[in-house]
């Protein structure tokens, strides 16, 4: 039975995410996000992951990746100095917005923070010390969680070449820069940021046809 629930996540993993779209969030979770896949097909300096058919790698800035599908930009960030470091912050579920909840599986933590803004909804997912963060409209919402769910299951990442880099301060510097542990719907700032995110997101949107994708190396 296990082998055949692996060739089943194999075969969704290839083939796409249409059909996983009327399911709840938390069966996404439990299907997808709470699964120990080994795919790879993006290996980067400390960590790799999996990304499902339709998804590429536009920009890379160190630990912080754009990654698009034909509707929506996700943006991945890698924390690998805290999980070098095995650092861990508690996360409070807010009932006050869409959904939130508190991840922890095989040893494995973070949240997932929804925010409804008018007619989009701002994702955060955190696990596994990476984060991707997509703002999308409600048409997009479970086939983006879906994604977002696949990618954050793959993540793995190498800890000789986390040492070696831990030297560079350059490199520890610019991985303190963002906190994945925080969630920006508790910033100040928070709509002004979203509405600054939005302008981002559509003018990246328009100039994708000549964006160059950015070739990784496959497993």
């Amino acid at each position: 039975m296990k082998k055949v629930l692996t060739l089943l996540l194999m075969l969704l993993l290839i083939t796409g995410c249409s059909k996983i779209k009327d399911n709840s969030f938390d069966n996404i979770i439990d299907s997808i996000l709470y699964q120990d896949t080994k795919l790879a097909n993006n290996n980067f300096d400390g960590y790799k992951f999996y990304l499902p058919r339709g998804l590429k790698v536009y920009n890379k800035n160190d630990s912080n990746i754009e990654i698009k599908d034909s509707n929506n930009t996700y943006y991945l960030y890698v924390d690998m100095i805290s999980y070098y470091y095995k650092t861990k912050k508690d996360h409070d579920d807010d009932t006050s917005i869409f959904y939130s909840k508190s991840l922890n599986y095989n040893n494995k933590n973070g949240y997932i923070d929804i925010s409804k803004i008018d007619n989009k909804y701002f994702i955060e997912v955190m696990y596994n010390y990476a984060k991707i963060e997509c703002y999308v409209l409600e048409s997009n919402l479970y086939d983006a969680f879906t994604n977002i769910c696949y990618i954050l299951s793959t993540i793995s990442y190498n800890d000789s070449t986390i040492k070696y880099r831990l030297n560079d301060e350059e490199f520890k510097s610019t991985g303190e820069e963002f906190d994945i542990f925080k969630s920006k719907k508790n910033s100040d700032n928070f709509l002004e940021w979203i509405e600054q995110y939005d302008k981002y997101d559509e003018s990246k949107n328009n100039k994708t046809k000549d964006q160059d994708i950015i070739e990784t190396e496959e497993d």
